[in-house]
């Protein structure tokens, strides 16, 4: 208690410890798609989807769903389109600045694209199986540019795909009651909806969030053993405090004690600001690390909270152990910078793998924990997963710091 009430005599000390680096990497990762939209597009502004002969259907559809405000829309017919494009200069520029064209069309420009979509379901209910629609929406973007493309597949994905499937309520007719099987849901569903923005966002904090949570217990464990052990040690402090009644286990264990409890806390404060940076995230940037939406039930919730703190404890192991293995201040701030690296690979190799981690990674310190809370946010946690790695992870951690006791109370 002694270490801890230290921490928090200062306030300067306590926002440094607890609330500077949380802070610090969530602006970093909201700084993320300004800076690759700036590096790919030379702008700071986001170009909005030029839209060409937009349909009613379209229009509608933008009216009535929330989610298609993850884009701004800027709407023109097909002459002014024209003109637009009569300027190729201009033109290849907005494209490069990020401009997405989602062009309509129905085979010529003067036909009605709800029209057409209209005769062709009207065919396929008369039986005509060879029935053929020439209304197209061709989405156009910048080739050279990952931003661009980026955008133009989350247009895609996210927005005209449904859309198309949206088609057959609006314009089936009698198709769209006896030819399929689609059923109408309320316009406004909060459980839905807030599953659908799960189900994206999650996948992404799936590769973003353990590895961040990773490095930030790492840097902080790393300080706190550096100024609990090494420096106190250094300075000579640690012998006073060895002369006192107190056994030198249980000055170790206490001072182990305070790390984990801070850790832990400082990690849950990162998390909660992780989950609020997200839900204030509306505008949903394709590019962003932490998309609209994210959301962890109360048992996968449970996992990660669990996760925590038998993580630091095991790191907490590996520095005291690095600590005492060591004399010299210089060597002993190296050796603890140096996993540090080993956390940035694991970082990015979870941010651009495209598999499951495979059995064995659940037997890897620490790399297990971040595995563990990837697939909670991906809700594919299992059980023994859970006790493997909070098992395997405390009971090392608790081998480690036996060890390095034993052989510190025999000098």
């Amino acid at each position: 208690m002694w270490e801890i009430r230290k921490l928090f005599s200062s306030w300067r000390r306590t926002f440094t410890l607890f609330l500077l680096p949380a802070i610090f990497l969530v602006g970093m990762l909201n700084l993320f798609p300004v800076l690759i939209n700036y590096m790919t597009t030379g702008s700071l502004n986001k170009q909005p989807v030029m839209v060409v002969n937009a349909p009613d259907s379209f229009r509608d559809y933008l009216d009535e769903n929330i989610k298609t405000n993850a884009f701004k829309y800027e709407f023109i017919s097909a002459d002014e389109f024209k003109e637009f494009k009569s300027d190729k200069a201009d033109y290849h520029k907005r494209l490069h600045q990020g401009l997405l064209i989602c062009y309509f069309y129905a085979g010529e420009d003067t036909n009605d694209f709800d029209g057409v979509i209209t005769s062709y379901y009207k065919e396929l209910s008369n039986g005509n199986a060879e029935a053929k629609s020439d209304a197209v929406v061709c989405v156009v973007c910048d080739a050279n540019s990952i931003t661009s493309q980026t955008r133009a597949e989350q247009l895609r994905v996210g927005i005209l795909k449904d859309y198309q499937g949206s088609l057959i309520d609006k314009l089936g007719g009698e198709f769209g009651i006896t030819g399929s099987s689609l059923f109408s849901v309320d316009s406004f569903n909060p459980v839905t909806d807030f599953e659908d923005y799960r189900t994206s966002a999650n996948t992404t904090a799936s590769r973003v969030v353990s590895g961040v949570l990773m490095i930030l217990m790492y840097y902080t464990t790393y300080s706190l053993v550096s100024d609990m052990f090494a420096s106190e040690r250094d300075r000579g402090f640690m012998d006073k405090l060895i002369m006192t009644p107190v056994s030198r286990r249980k000055i170790y264990i206490g001072k182990i004690l305070a790390i984990d409890v801070i850790v832990s806390f400082s990690t849950l404060i990162t998390l909660g600001l992780l989950f609020l940076s997200s839900w204030m995230n509306r505008s949903n940037d394709a590019m962003s690390l932490l998309p609209f939406g994210m959301l962890l039930t109360p048992s996968e919730l449970l996992i990660v909270v669990l996760t925590i703190p038998v993580t630091a404890l095991i790191m907490t192991a590996i520095c005291v152990s690095t600590v005492f293995a060591l004399k010299n201040m210089q060597d002993i701030t190296t050796n603890l910078q140096l996993p540090l690296i080993y956390f940035l690979g694991d970082f990015f190799l979870q941010m651009f793998r495209g598999t499951r981690p495979t059995t064995l990674e659940y037997f890897i310190p620490v790399h297990n924990a971040m595995q563990l809370i990837s697939e909670s946010f991906m809700a594919q946690d299992k059980l023994w997963h859970v006790l493997l790695v909070l098992l395997l992870n405390a009971g090392l951690a608790i081998a480690v710091f036996a060890t390095t006791f034993r052989k510190e109370e025999r000098k």
